[in-house]
């Protein structure tokens, strides 16, 4: 049976050097892993020629089945994850379904090392996908590095906050972000330089946030951690939302939505089902089209509006 699970072995279990993999089979013959599970299982139809090919694979690496259970995903949630209420729960429940698809299993667990025995391995940022492992690897989004990668396309994010606040007749924006500039910094001076709109980037923590004499009417937050920060500096400096100014924010609608806040955002079933897929097919980074979801927090501004 195939369910969702969490594991936290006391003693990191590795595979000996002398296993060889489901992942380095498929990496020798040329398929993904799910492909080798087919074959060697039986478990669906795949073309003689490639059952074939993978046998053959698995013949001269000295591959030896290991278990009749099918794959099994390993995901790791760090500790102290959050992304809002019910938003991991919902990617869990996706990822387990489109696990199932493949006659894979789905484990969870706070590191790579305290997953156990597994054959592709998801992991949610922030933390850091392993580098020389034996098993494909996906992670779950932005990455400083090239990695394979899940995530929304944070450039078409940026133009989607560009787009919805010039309409709403603003023209000077403050983007605040926690860390180096990116795809959705890219993307949101883009959309704002074809709307003749201005953008200022602030690193947070940013004590000049309110200082500058043209106040923006607009604050675009990059992730929800900073989206609290600036929700509490405009707090302190007397500037309501949306009232005074306008606050827009890339994060789950999970963190948005409680405080009223304009969010962009993947949701966590499209994110789990694609990290999945991802890792067990094609592993090729994904990046999926983001939606924007108004609430409270964004107001129509004059043209000529500067203060």
């Amino acid at each position: 049976m195939k369910v969702c699970m969490l594991v936290s072995h006391p003693f990191p279990r590795h595979r000996s050097h002398d296993v060889v993999t489901l992942a380095e089979v498929a990496r020798h013959a040329g398929v993904a892993v799910s492909t080798v599970s087919y074959a060697l299982s039986g478990k669906r139809t795949v073309s003689p020629t490639t059952r074939r090919r993978v046998e053959e694979s698995a013949r001269r690496l000295g591959h030896l089945p290991r278990r009749q259970d099918g794959l099994v995903v390993a995901l790791v949630v760090p500790p102290g994850f959050d992304a809002g209420s019910g938003w991991l729960e919902a990617f869990v429940a996706a990822a387990a379904a489109r696990a199932r698809q493949d006659d894979a299993s789905l484990v969870v667990a706070p590191s790579a090392e305290e997953a156990g025995d597994h054959d592709a391995l998801v992991v949610l940022a922030p933390a850091a996908a392993p580098v020389g492992v034996e098993v494909p690897v996906v992670l779950v989004g932005p990455a400083d590095v090239d990695q394979v990668r899940v995530d929304a396309d944070r450039a078409a994010a940026g133009e989607l906050c560009a787009d919805h606040l010039a309409d709403l007749g603003h023209r000077a924006v403050a983007f605040v972000h926690g860390g180096p500039l990116a795809e959705f910094f890219c993307g949101l001076a883009r959309g704002c330089r074809a709307r003749d709109v201005e953008v200022r980037p602030h690193r947070w923590p940013a004590p000049d946030l309110l200082g500058d004499t043209a106040r923006p009417t607009a604050y675009v937050a990059d992730d929800g951690a900073v989206l609290g920060g600036v929700l509490a500096a405009l707090r302190a400096g007397r500037v309501r939302v949306p009232e005074d100014a306008s606050v827009v924010a890339l994060c789950p609608d999970e963190v948005a939505e409680p405080r009223g806040i304009t969010s962009v955002s993947v949701s966590p079933a499209e994110l789990g089902a694609a990290a999945v897929e991802a890792v067990l097919d094609d592993r090729v980074t994904r990046l999926l089209r983001p939606h924007l979801t108004v609430r409270g927090g964004a107001a129509r501004r004059d043209l000529a509006t500067s203060q």
